[in-house]
Formats: structure tokens, C-alpha cells, sequence
């Protein structure tokens, strides 16, 4: 059986985490960070097989009660809110061409290349540059 791909909502809430990894990091209370490591150890482990996908939802309920937890009322929703128009960030006007995406192609997370800082350029669950890709 052929490998299938994340659902499109699990593959957006990554591509938040991703994106909010260094902030939500901050977010989690003071003694869970342990806990909080091992989440995103979990959701490092990548793959697209059902069994994975599971896993995958698991681990973001895990980061959902840690935040919730934390004092984040909303937990992971709060902050995975407002990716923009189709999942790609505002923009200021200027049209995106050029784009940066997951190295893995395991979540939906979508920024613009140009003036990246290196940082921004780096996926944060998976330490790998983010491929670039241009939209048509």
C-alpha cells in the first residue's frame, strides 16, 4: 500500500507548531519543559503511514493539554490562529513566486523566500532548511 499523505489539518496545525516552535517553547510553564521536548521529539519522527498520522495527532493533543496546562486557554488553537489566505502569510501586497516549504513535505507550512532571515529559513521541528519551491 502506498504511502499517503498527512491529512491537510494535521498537516497545517505542523506547519503552526513549526512556525510558533521558539514561541510556544516560551509558553510552556516552568517544569515542563521535559515534557514539552519529548512532544516535539515525537512529532520529529515524521513519516506518512497511518499509524504515523496517529501518533502525529497524539502528540499535538499532548502539546495541547502541556499548553492548556501552561495557562494558555486556548491551548494549541490560540495559537495556531490566522495563517492568512490559503495558509500563506499576508504579504504585504506583493505577490509570492518564490516560497519556502517543509524539507520533509509532512506539514503545510509556506513562507515567502525573500528576505528570509537565515533562522526563518530552517524548519524548527526537524533542523533542516526548508525546500524552496515556486508557486504558479
Amino acid at each position: 500500500m502506498a504511502d499517503a499523505r498527512p491529512d491537510d489539518t494535521v498537516m497545517h496545525t505542523l506547519a503552526r507548531v513549526c512556525g510558533l516552535l521558539d514561541t510556544l517553547r516560551t509558553a510552556v510553564a516552568a517544569g515542563g519543559e521535559a515534557e514539552f521536548d519529548r512532544i516535539v521529539a515525537e512529532l520529529r519522527q515524521g513519516g506518512h503511514d497511518a499509524t504515523r498520522e496517529q501518533r502525529t495527532l497524539a502528540a499535538l493533543g499532548a502539546l495541547n493539554e502541556l499548553l492548556r496546562r501552561s495557562g494558555v486557554a486556548g491551548g494549541l488553537g490560540a495559537a495556531t490562529r490566522g495563517a492568512g489566505i490559503g495558509g500563506l502569510p499576508p504579504l504585504d501586497g506583493h505577490p509570492v513566486l518564490d516560497v519556502l516549504v517543509c524539507p520533509r513535505g509532512l506539514c503545510a507550512r509556506t513562507v515567502s523566500a525573500r528576505n528570509q532571515a537565515p533562522e526563518a529559513r530552517t524548519c524548527r521541528l526537524y533542523g533542516e532548511p526548508l525546500r524552496g519551491r515556486t508557486l504558479s
